[in-house]
């Protein structure tokens, strides 16, 4: 008994075992990354993943649809950071708010995980799940 090893013990084994949240994980992760790369286009990935997994399980519908809504209103708040760019502020509010979308998309990537359901803060619903 003192040479064993504990047991392994997974928490939330079961909570996604039925749905891939790799889709999901794409979504939420190519959203916020894609702006470094492609800023203003981050919802094209999201709305590929939506439009072709939207009839999987609940949890992870919910998910990539919340991804695309996120990716659309940051799209939308990149333009608001270019005129505030041109006013000499928008490089700061446009890091601050590129950081809290990532931030936020690694809760809702943590969130799917643990088959939770996830609202990404600050976000216009286009898209319902």
């Amino acid at each position: 008994m003192e040479g064993e090893r504990p047991r392994v013990v997974v928490l939330n084994q079961a909570a996604n075992s039925g749905g891939d949240i790799g889709n999901g994980t794409a979504s939420h992760l190519c959203g916020s990354l894609l702006n470094i790369v492609t800023p203003g286009l981050c919802w094209i990935i999201p709305l590929v993943l939506y439009s072709t997994n939207k009839n999987e399980d609940p949890i992870l519908k919910h998910h990539l649809a919340q991804s695309l809504n996120a990716s659309i209103t940051f799209s939308l708040a990149l333009l608001v950071h270019t005129v505030l760019m041109i006013l000499c502020l928008g490089f700061i509010t446009a890091l601050a708010h590129w950081i809290m979308y990532l931030l936020w998309s690694v809760n809702a990537n943590n969130a799917l995980k643990a088959g939770q359901m996830y609202d990404y803060p600050f976000t216009i619903n286009f898209v319902s799940p």
